[in-house]
């Protein structure tokens, strides 16, 4: 995390004056889109009908990653299943060797939005290219950052839950909650606090602003358990979730957006 001087644009009492927002710098390196799927309704669901990889990928995605099928024409796939085709989605992978972090690639799936044929001519488009992340998102705009926690282990109902303590003269233990439910129903009901695994489970921060997306990372220090800056990055207000070095989806955000406005920044204190 760093600082970032900016003008405050927002309804608040500080509304056109410098304020400090707390910010987090995330690298993000052009993700690979390296096949498409084709998915058709079903009377249980969609279903993949097909998988179209392409031709060429970068070496370190054959270190995790066989095509399904040798080389063959998209266009002409595609048009085998024409009246068919109710989804295409972009299976992308990520490129953390071209910011010197490691070799294996991380995986995800993307959803095109549109008419089934729009999103057909926009993924054949895309296919074997790179997109990063000043084609996806713009300074300004309000996204949702999905990852995996920080992992804390088995933690008990008071950490876990913050259930109050036991007086201290009421029970042997003061931190093992109170009462689990009542005689009947003989079960314990799911809503019931219980000490369990804390963390390391995959959530969505939402509402996440964009201050800015740049590729002058030599102007950035080295970050605490993470290092220097080697590529393009986002700067985000507040936190998200997860250690350094760990992989974070970013998004648009599936509710109505108001209109993008770009913000001012004066300094980013990294």
């Amino acid at each position: 995390m760093a600082q970032a001087l900016v003008v405050e644009d927002n309804a608040s009492p500080y509304k056109g004056q410098e304020v400090v927002w707390p910010v987090t710098v995330l690298e993000v390196p052009p993700v690979f889109v390296y096949a498409i799927s084709l998915w058709e309704k079903t009377p249980y669901g969609l279903k993949t009908v097909s998988q179209i990889d392409s031709k060429i990928h970068p070496k370190h995605l054959s270190r995790v990653y066989t095509p399904t099928k040798k080389e063959k024409n998209a266009a002409e796939e595609v048009k085998k299943f024409e009246g068919r085709i109710a989804q295409v989605r972009l299976l992308c992978a990520t490129q953390p060797w071209k910011i010197n972090l490691k070799k294996n690639p991380d995986f995800f799936e993307v959803a095109l939005g549109g008419s089934a044929e729009k999103q057909k001519t926009k993924a054949l488009e895309l296919l074997g290219k790179e997109i990063g992340a000043k084609d996806v998102f713009s300074d300004g705009e309000v996204v949702d950052a999905i990852a995996v926690t920080k992992g804390k282990g088995w933690a008990g109902v008071v950490k876990r839950y913050g259930v109050s303590l036991n007086i201290r003269k009421a029970s042997k233990s003061r931190r093992h909650g109170g009462s689990i439910g009542p005689e009947r129903q003989a079960k314990v009901m799911y809503t019931i606090p219980r000490a369990g695994q804390l963390g390391f489970q995959k959530r969505v921060d939402r509402g996440k602003r964009i201050v800015k997306i740049s590729d002058d990372f030599k102007t950035l220090r080295a970050f605490d358990n993470y290092g220097l800056i080697h590529g393009s990055f986002v700067v985000l207000k507040g936190s998200v979730p997860g250690p350094q070095k760990r992989f974070v989806l970013l998004r648009k955000q599936i509710f109505t957006q108001p209109a993008v406005k770009a913000i001012e920044v004066k300094q980013l204190i990294a």
